[in-house]
């Protein structure tokens, strides 16, 4: 640890270091440096309003997801059914499907 400057103001953290002294930083130089740094657009909460395949798990044991983030690249649905379908089709476990709000039975 280093000493502090003599005269100088020390703060309990670096965000409110930024705030207090440089509230109107034009650049936002200050908060940019944060580990995690406030955005210009809000960000929602829970999941997407999209799903997309879980290619981070096998193919055998995966399903559609709609977490953040998002992966780049990847093909998006609006439906977790229809992520199932076009993704998975070939899947003989069904754990795709078996993961819908209402799965498919093979009953009536």
């Amino acid at each position: 640890t280093r000493p502090m400057p003599n005269g100088r103001f020390t703060y309990s953290s670096q965000l409110a270091c930024c705030k207090a002294v440089y509230a109107g930083q034009a650049s936002g130089a200050c908060l940019s440096q944060l580990a995690s740094p406030p955005t210009m657009s809000p960000t929602g909460a829970g999941g997407l309003d999209v799903y997309y395949p879980d290619y981070a798990t096998a193919y055998s044991n995966a399903g559609c997801i709609n977490t953040r983030p998002m992966p780049n690249g990847l093909p998006t649905y609006s439906s977790q059914l229809a992520c199932c379908k076009a993704a998975y089709a070939g899947q003989t476990s069904g754990v795709c499907l078996s993961q819908l709000p209402s799965p498919p039975t093979m009953s009536p």
